[in-house]
Order: C-alpha cells, then structure tokens, then sequence
C-alpha cells in the first residue's frame, strides 16, 4: 500500500474520530513526515495520537477498541494499541498524558495546542511542522526502549529534517 492510500485510510479514520468522538487526531510518524518532505520514508503504518482519554484503560479505551473493531481492525498488540487489518496498520498513542503516559509536552517540550489544524476532505487532524519533528525525533534517540527499536530510522529522520530546514552543523 503506498503513501497516498495510506493517507486515504487515515483521513477516513480522522473523519470517523471527529465525528464519533469530537476529537481532532494527530498524524504522527513517517507518514504525517512525508506530508512535510518529499523524500520517500515508506511509512510502514499510520501512527495516531488522540487525546488520553481514550488512549487510556479506565476511560474510553473500549470505546476506541469497539470503534476499531467495528472498523474491520483485529487488535494485535495491546501494549503499544497496535490495530490490523490486512496490510493496513494503525498505532495509537496518547497526545497529551495524565498517569505514566508521556505527553508531547513532557517528552518533547511541545504545546499541544500549538500544533497546526488541517482539514483535507472533511477531516480534521493536526499536523506537526518540522521544527516539532525534530524535537519528537530528537528526543525519541534518547529514550531505551525508542533507541533499541528504531534508532537508525529516527537518526535518518533527523537528517532529513535537518536538511528540509537547511540546518547547518
């Protein structure tokens, strides 16, 4: 599945989360990048913040679970709210955090509420700039667990942001 189908699957899910939920989604990851560049990232899946709210256990969670699944996704990883259908993968996260969730803000010294609104086709989603990405990426080779996963591919994110805002070393 290429870049723009995966961008399809999303504003059809951003659309339905604004909707069902009355919550503006963010695009996160490889996929929100290549919005904002033009080298080819292959975004593997689409990364997904919404609010805690659902993000978490106690609150809404089986409401965004029932969501998925009547969506056509399977849940195939719990710990990291890793939804699947066929070869379409969605990750969601929280955008802002209360209780051991990281939030932008914390991770990465991001307002959430400075982050910019798009609309495309009737979704609406926030998108980060690139100066916001650099910091999530920055930031993302120092934690562990971030590192030890996708170290390489954050390392080249940064250089590919470095080079779309001209930074010079």
């Amino acid at each position: 599945m290429n870049y723009e189908e995966k961008f399809g699957v999303f504003l059809d899910l951003a659309k339905k989360l604004n909707k069902k939920f009355s919550v503006i989604p963010l695009l996160q990851g490889s996929l929100g990048l290549k919005m904002l560049v033009h080298d080819d990232l292959n975004p593997s899946d689409i990364d997904i913040a919404v609010p805690q709210h659902l993000y978490r256990f106690p609150e809404r969670w089986n409401d965004l679970l029932s969501f998925m699944l009547k969506e056509g996704y399977v849940l195939t990883d719990l710990h990291e709210h890793f939804f699947q259908k066929g070869e379409i993968g969605v990750n969601f996260s929280a955008i802002d955090g209360v209780g051991g969730i990281p939030s932008l803000e914390v991770f990465a010294d991001i307002d959430v509420r400075e982050i910019p609104i798009l609309e495309t086709d009737g979704a609406f989603y926030k998108l980060m700039t690139l100066e916001q990405y650099i910091k999530v990426y920055s930031r993302s080779l120092e934690d562990n667990y971030r590192a030890d996963e996708s170290g390489h591919k954050d390392q080249n994110k940064i250089d590919i942001l470095k080079k779309a805002l001209n930074y010079t070393e």
